[in-house]
C-alpha cells in the first residue's frame, strides 16, 4: 500500500544521508520519485508516495517523529538544491511569497514540478518545508563535466592518421543538404558559429551559464561537436550540413556544470522544437531532476545522445547511461573499440571516434579523440536520416540506427559496443536492391581461453565476416594469412546483418611474441559497394601473464 509521508521524514532521511557523506559512507544524498508519467500537455503527472535512493538501494520508509532541522539546512549543502511538487499548481503556490520562506528562488521549470533553491534563513525554511506536503523530493544539485580528454601522448598514439568524419564512415560526398529542416540542440560549452566551418550554419544561441570570464578550452569542445554535425570547408563537410543547431551553453570555460542546468537546457531545447539532444557531457552518479528533464524530452518524441566517457572503465555516465538516451562508445582508427571508452550498462552503439578533423577555436583545427565525437557522429546520423525520412517517426529511425550496425570482433550485443558499430550507408541504403558490402570484421579470443595460458600448445580464435549490405551476398571468399600459412573459406548464402565465423588456432609461445595476420574478403559475381572493409590487417598478441 503506497504511503504518504510529510515533508519532515524527507528532510530528517536526507540529514542521515548527509552525515553518512561526511563520513565517507555514501557518495550521494538523493530523494527520487517512482517513475514518472506526463499528461497530454507534456507536464508531470502528480506523484503519490516518495523513494528515498541512496547509491544503488532504495527503500520506502514510514514515520511521523518530528525534528529540529534548522541547523541541518544551514549546510552549505543547502546552497544549491531542488525540491520536485506534485503538481505545477502546488509548485507555483509554494513559490508566491518565497522570500518570507527562507529561501531563495535560483530557477523552476513547470514542466517537470521542479524548482531550484537556496537556504537563506534556517529556521523559516525549516518552517516552510515541514507545512508544506507538496513536496515530493529534495535533491542536492550535482556537478557534470565534459568528458576528459585523453592525456597528449594517448592522443598521439592512437590517432595514427587524420580521418574526416565523412571518411570515418564511408559517406556520399554530395551531402549539403542532409539536415536540412530539421533543428538538433548541442548542449556543451557554447559554440562559435564564427568559425569558418561554421559560418553557413543557421543557428541560435542560449547560454545558462552566468559566469563566463574568458573564452577558454572548453569552448572549443562544443565548436568541434558542431563542426562534426554540421561543418562544411574546402577539407571536410559534418555528417549533417544543412541542419540548424540551437547552441545551449551549460559547461563554463573549465567545462563544468550543474544537472539543474542540464535539466533546465534540455526542456529549453525539446520547447524549442529540437527533434535531436546532443550531450557530449556527463556525470558519475544519477539525479532525478536530470532523469525527469530526460523523461519529459522522451515523451515528446525527442532522441538524446551522449558520450559514454573517457575513462576507458567499466561505468558508463550520465546521462548517457538512462535507458532514454543513446549511449555512445568510441572506435579507433582500426574500427575497434578505443581504449578509452567507458564500457558497461547504457551502451548502445559505438561511432569513430579517433582522429575526427573537427573545428576548434580561433579557426583552428583539432584531431578529436573521444567519445564526445563520437556521440556528435551519432547525432548528425540521426539528424540527416530524419531529414531524408519524412513520414519515420524519431523513434523508427532510432530502431534503424541501432539495428543497421556493424559487428565488432564478436557477434552480439556486448557491454563494450552495444549493438555494433554505425553504419549510417546501411540505414541510408535499406531499401536499396542490390547494395552490396562483405566486410571482414576482426578476430576474436574467447576470455575463458586466455586464462592462465602455459607456455605450449595452441589457443583457439575466430575470424568473423558480416554481410553489411542490404542484399543476399549469394558467393564470397575469405582468404587468412598468418605464421606462413594461407587459409580460404567459402560462404555463401549470406542474409543482410548475418554473420559468418572460421576457427583458427595459434601456439601460446608465438602468440605471446606477437604475430601478423591478414584477411581479404572477395565477392563473385556481385559488385562489393564498399570494398574498403573486405581486408583487415592486424597484429595481435596473446597477454604474456
Amino acid at each position: 500500500m503506497k504511503v504518504r509521508i510529510s515533508v519532515i521524514l524527507v528532510v530528517i532521511f536526507l540529514m542521515v544521508l548527509f552525515l553518512s557523506i561526511e563520513q565517507g559512507h555514501f557518495s550521494k544524498s538523493i530523494l527520487q520519485s517512482k517513475d514518472e508519467n506526463f499528461d497530454r500537455d507534456g507536464y508531470l503527472q502528480e506523484d503519490k508516495s516518495i523513494m528515498l535512493s541512496m547509491g544503488n538501494e532504495s527503500t520506502n520508509i514510514e514515520s511521523s517523529q518530528p525534528l529540529d532541522i534548522a541547523n541541518f539546512l544551514s549546510s552549505k549543502k543547502f546552497h544549491d538544491f531542488s525540491l520536485r511538487f506534485s503538481s505545477p499548481r502546488k509548485m507555483s503556490e509554494f513559490l508566491e511569497n518565497i522570500d518570507n520562506k527562507g529561501l531563495r528562488l535560483l530557477s523552476s521549470l513547470t514542466q517537470i514540478s521542479t524548482a531550484r533553491l537556496r537556504v537563506v534563513d534556517p529556521a523559516l525554511a525549516s518552517r516552510a518545508l515541514q507545512e508544506d506536503d507538496s513536496i515530493s523530493r529534495l535533491e542536492i544539485n550535482q556537478p557534470i563535466y565534459q568528458p576528459r580528454e585523453p592525456r597528449l601522448s594517448e592522443k598521439m598514439n592512437s590517432s595514427k592518421f587524420v580521418q574526416t568524419v565523412g571518411e570515418s564512415l564511408g559517406l556520399d560526398q554530395e551531402r549539403l543538404d542532409w539536415g536540412r529542416g530539421v533543428t538538433l540542440a548541442v548542449l556543451d560549452s557554447g559554440v562559435d558559429f564564427s568559425h569558418p566551418s561554421l559560418s553557413h550554419v543557421d543557428h541560435e544561441q542560449i547560454s545558462l551559464v552566468q559566469s563566463i570570464e574568458s573564452v577558454g578550452r572548453a569552448n572549443g569542445h562544443g565548436t568541434a561537436i558542431s563542426s562534426i554535425i554540421a561543418g562544411i570547408t574546402e577539407d571536410f563537410q559534418g555528417v549533417a550540413p544543412s541542419a540548424k543547431i540551437l547552441s545551449i551553453q551549460v559547461l563554463d570555460e573549465q567545462g563544468v556544470g550543474d544537472v539543474f542546468t542540464l535539466a533546465e537546457a534540455i526542456v529549453t531545447a525539446v520547447d524549442k522544437g529540437s527533434e535531436v539532444i546532443n550531450l557530449s557531457l556527463g556525470g558519475d552518479t544519477p539525479s532525478s531532476v536530470l532523469h525527469s528533464a530526460i523523461k519529459y524530452a522522451s515523451s515528446k518524441g525527442v532522441l538524446m545522445v551522449a558520450a559514454s566517457g573517457n575513462d576507458g572503465f567499466r561505468g558508463v555516465s550520465y546521462p548517457a547511461r538512462y535507458e532514454e538516451v543513446i549511449g555512445v562508445g568510441a572506435l579507433d582508427s582500426d574500427e575497434r573499440v578505443a581504449y578509452f571508452s567507458n564500457y558497461g550498462e547504457g551502451i548502445d552503439i559505438v561511432a569513430p571516434g579517433v582522429g575526427i578533423l573537427s573545428a576548434w577555436t580561433e579557426d583552428e583545427y583539432t584531431l578529436f579523440d573521444g567519445t564526445s565525437s563520437a556521440a556528435a557522429v551519432v547525432t548528425g546520423a540521426l539528424v540527416s536520416e530524419i531529414s531524408r525520412s519524412q513520414g519515420v517517426s524519431t523513434s523508427q529511425i532510432k530502431d534503424l540506427i541501432l539495428k543497421l550496425t556493424n559487428e565488432i570482433d564478436k557477434p552480439g550485443f556486448d557491454e563494450s559496443s552495444g549493438n555494433g558499430a554505425l553504419n549510417l550507408n546501411r540505414v541510408i541504403h535499406r531499401n536499396t536492391a542490390d547494395y552490396n558490402d562483405g566486410a571482414v570484421v576482426g578476430y576474436y579470443f574467447p576470455p575463458e581461453n586466455l586464462k592462465n595460458l602455459g607456455s605450449s600448445g595452441t589457443v583457439p580464435f575466430t575470424v568473423t565476416v558480416q554481410n553489411q549490405g542490404t542484399s543476399w551476398i549469394n558467393s564470397m571468399n575469405l582468404n587468412v594469412e598468418y605464421r606462413g600459412l594461407s587459409k580460404n573459406y567459402f560462404f555463401s548464402n549470406l542474409s543482410p546483418g548475418q554473420t559468418r565465423s572460421e576457427q583458427l588456432f595459434i601456439e601460446v609461445g608465438k602468440g605471446k611474441e606477437g604475430f601478423e595476420i591478414r584477411s581479404s574478403l572477395e565477392l563473385y559475381d556481385q559488385v562489393d559497394k564498399n570494398p574498403r572493409n573486405n581486408l583487415r590487417s592486424s597484429k595481435l598478441k596473446l597477454p604474456s601473464r
